[in-house]
């Protein structure tokens, strides 16, 4: 499969270093292109694969990854566009499928895909969503791609944009908590580096058991909180402290702030 990634920035780079840990992609199929040739060769040199000068490889491409900033999209279709790409994938966020569609030839596959990046270490979730047009084989290839990095789900457009609030943006949110237990643990004594192993360690486990046993959270939580015990004065000092309504509203605020990026 002859790859080019356009931009290659902290998500399209977590996808690619996936890629080539899991063997999806090899070194000699991918090829980056970014700013300039300086920028290309730079990102090349980091990842091990090759670079372009300009856009005409684009017509040799099997796929095109789209990984810029959002508001770069729209120059990136117009260079790239007359030179017919065959299949395109955009991990941006708030380009639509219509906004990628509309500046690229009509036969063009688009696929949107809103991956996380856990999606390095093979722990992603990304969403995938696309138009009819689009082939069963292309949308499997997707979904081959980016299983290799975690799990998948193939959702509709809204349903893209409401998960890139959740787990798109997600594993941001848990790295302030993981910061602040581990603030906590240092404050009782512990060393920063146990602190730190104990926080992480912790939100993985919890997640691996709702994923397994798929249980209610509430009611893993209530599997944990003993009658009078540390954990419920531990929740409830954090409830009090608005922790459950600080995450709903930075979800919120998220979900918002794609929609308003939408528009533009």
């Amino acid at each position: 499969m002859n790859v080019i990634i356009v931009g290659c920035g902290a998500m399209g780079g977590a996808v690619l270093s996936g890629c080539l840990e899991k063997g999806i992609w090899k070194r000699r199929e991918v090829k980056i292109l970014s700013k300039n040739e300086k920028s290309s060769k730079e990102k090349a040199e980091k990842y091990g694969v090759f670079y372009i000068k300009d856009e005409k490889e684009i017509e040799e491409a099997d796929v095109v990854l789209i990984a810029v900033k959002p508001h770069i999209v729209p120059s990136v279709l117009d260079k790239i566009s007359k030179y017919g790409p065959k299949h395109v994938i955009s991990l941006a966020a708030a380009v639509t499928l219509s906004d990628l569609s509309k500046k690229l030839p009509k036969e063009t596959e688009v696929v949107r895909v809103m991956p996380n990046t856990p999606a390095s270490v093979g722990a992603g979730l990304t969403a995938i969503t696309c138009k009819d047009n689009v082939s069963e084989k292309f949308l499997e290839e997707t979904e081959k791609i980016f299983n290799a990095l975690g799990e998948t789900v193939v959702v509709t457009e809204k349903e893209l944009d409401a998960l890139g609030a959740l787990s798109g943006s997600g594993p941001g949110y848990a790295f302030v908590i993981m910061d602040a237990l581990s603030d906590a643990g240092v404050e009782i004594g512990l060393s920063r580096k146990l602190a730190t192993k104990a926080a992480a360690l912790t939100l993985y486990g919890a997640g691996k058991m709702a994923l397994e046993t798929k249980k209610h959270p509430g009611e893993l939580r209530d599997e944990v909180t003993s009658p009078g015990g540390t954990t419920i004065a531990g929740i409830h000092a954090m409830e009090k402290a608005g922790i459950r309504t600080a995450l709903k509203d930075g979800v919120l605020a998220a979900f918002q702030k794609t929609k308003e990026m939408s528009k533009k």
